[in-house]
């Protein structure tokens, strides 16, 4: 397995391994043609996966253990906070400066565990700040952003 798969693959168990977590699920209870609705994640069903999460985390753990490292601290906060804030992806962690700080089109950031509302109309996200030029936003606003350009 390749490691952008595991990453997706531990994202994906990491998420579904926390009780509480919004899915969406399918029901008389729904709206539209297919019935779909938002329902947290049961104990059990949480429970049913935590063997492919614990399985995942050592595999990354072991191959990458820099990017697995970076990405727990965050995503033990958010497990431990409010889940309809959007999960920190475990492959945000994988390019990171020589102090651990993710680095994205040059800025050097860090999660600042602070909620941005404004993500979109259904879901909340973590915002970023760049060490280097104080830039502070979503993980959209860095992929429409500017580059980091360093404070003099």
């Amino acid at each position: 397995m390749s490691l952008q798969t595991l990453m997706l693959n531990l994202q994906h168990a990491a998420y579904q391994s926390t009780p509480g977590a919004p899915i969406k699920d399918y029901g008389p209870q729904g709206t539209g043609p297919m019935g779909e609705y938002i329902r947290p994640t049961t104990e059990a069903e949480a429970e049913a996966r935590r063997p492919d999460f614990e399985r995942l985390s050592a595999e990354l753990r072991e191959c990458d253990p820099g990017t697995y490292n970076a990405w727990l601290l965050d995503f033990e906060f958010w497990r431990a906070g409010d889940l309809n804030v959007r999960m920190p992806r475990v492959d945000a962690y994988e390019k990171r400066d020589e102090n651990g700080l993710r680095i994205f089109r040059d800025h050097r950031l860090t999660n600042t565990r602070e909620v941005a509302p404004w993500f979109d109309d259904e879901q909340k996200a973590f915002v970023w700040a760049c060490r280097r030029c104080g830039f502070r936003g979503h993980d959209a606003d860095l992929i429409d952003g500017p580059r980091c350009e360093p404070r003099s």
